[in-house]
């Protein structure tokens, strides 16, 4: 659920419960000829504790401060090819699994689903968020910090302190996104793209597309 949608449940969720409370509150007053200032009480804290809720979950926070989420997580499995075999990249290294990689000759030639989902769960805390909380000194959304740790998750630390410097400067990601897709070779570059078109849509409009 991206953040507008978010926003939207919470504040209809909010509306209806307040109207009911204070449907409650006018029939003890009907009944009793005084108000029930304890349910508008009620309904007063509830009104602020959801407009404080939605504040939190779509503001803006440190991003040395975040961690990636279950939806970045799916976000960057479904970009990435599983392979149970390894096989040896165009620089000299080698990948196995969720796009774990490794020096030529240090990897196993095979490994299980269950290795392969361990090894990404580590990458993605050891590499993809580590250099994101490490790198990034803006303020970002939970979704923006998701994209970026797929954009660090899919290259060298090199590479993604430039995007990193894009977003610190209060430039997003768009421009070096695009520039991005020069680095790889012609071959790759269409799929690249895709990825990347996604990853600016996630950090620019919050969508996990």
């Amino acid at each position: 659920m991206d953040r507008a949608m978010f926003s939207g449940v919470v504040a209809l969720i909010a509306g209806v419960s307040v109207y009911l409370l204070y449907q409650q509150a006018a029939t003890v007053a009907a009944q009793t000829g005084e108000s029930d200032y304890t349910a508008l009480d009620a309904a007063t804290t509830l009104v602020d504790e959801m407009t404080n809720g939605i504040a939190n979950a779509v503001a803006p926070t440190p991003a040395s401060q975040m961690d990636i989420s279950a939806q970045g997580e799916l976000f960057i499995r479904s970009r990435e090819r599983c392979s149970l075999t390894k096989y040896r990249l165009g620089d000299g290294g080698e990948t196995i699994g969720w796009g774990h990689y490794g020096a030529y000759g240090t990897l196993p030639a095979s490994i299980t689903q269950d290795q392969a989902d361990a090894m990404f769960a580590d990458d993605v805390q050891s590499r993809a968020a580590k250099w994101v909380r490490l790198y990034v000194t803006a303020d970002v959304t939970q979704e923006q910090f998701d994209a970026l740790c797929s954009l660090a998750y899919n290259m060298s630390p090199r590479s993604f302190k430039k995007f990193a410097d894009s977003v610190n400067a209060g430039n997003g990601i768009d421009g070096i996104a695009n520039q991005s897709v020069s680095w790889v070779p012609s071959n790759l570059q269409n799929g690249i793209q895709n990825r990347r078109n996604a990853e600016m849509m996630l950090f620019d409009s919050g969508v996990y597309a």
